[in-house]
């Protein structure tokens, strides 16, 4: 799918976040602190420029829906980088299915409304 360039370099970051899920998926009983904190800072500042940059997006969108699902996701994913528990499968299992579902809803919902309403020519 050709993503817009606005939206290219957001696009670029999810396939990391998306690999990190996928390693952590793979063995969820194991500790993946230390990737997981490799990975912190650029999902923060990730959450950060998607939250700055979709500011003027928001009241063009059809669906304020999209909005309220974006934000609980960024909301319970800084909760949950704030206080890990990277000894827990059940823990590892819903982070990294919470980001992937995130990643997933941004790349298949969000970024197809924003590119329709807010970034075509009209």
């Amino acid at each position: 799918m050709k993503r817009h360039p606005a939206l290219l370099s957001l696009s670029q970051e999810h396939h990391h976040a998306l690999a990190l899920c996928v390693r952590i998926l793979r063995n969820p009983e194991l500790n993946h602190a230390e990737d997981i904190e490799r990975h912190k800072a650029d999902l923060l500042e990730h959450f950060a420029k998607e939250e700055t940059q979709f500011a003027t997006y928001w009241h063009q969108l059809p669906d304020s829906s999209l909005k309220e699902r974006f934000d609980q996701d960024h909301t319970l994913l800084r909760k949950m980088l704030d206080q890990p528990r990277f000894d827990d499968a059940q823990w590892n299992r819903q982070f990294a299915q919470t980001l992937r579902d995130h990643a997933r809803f941004e790349e298949r919902v969000l970024f197809e409304q924003i590119t329709e309403h807010c970034l075509s020519e009209k």
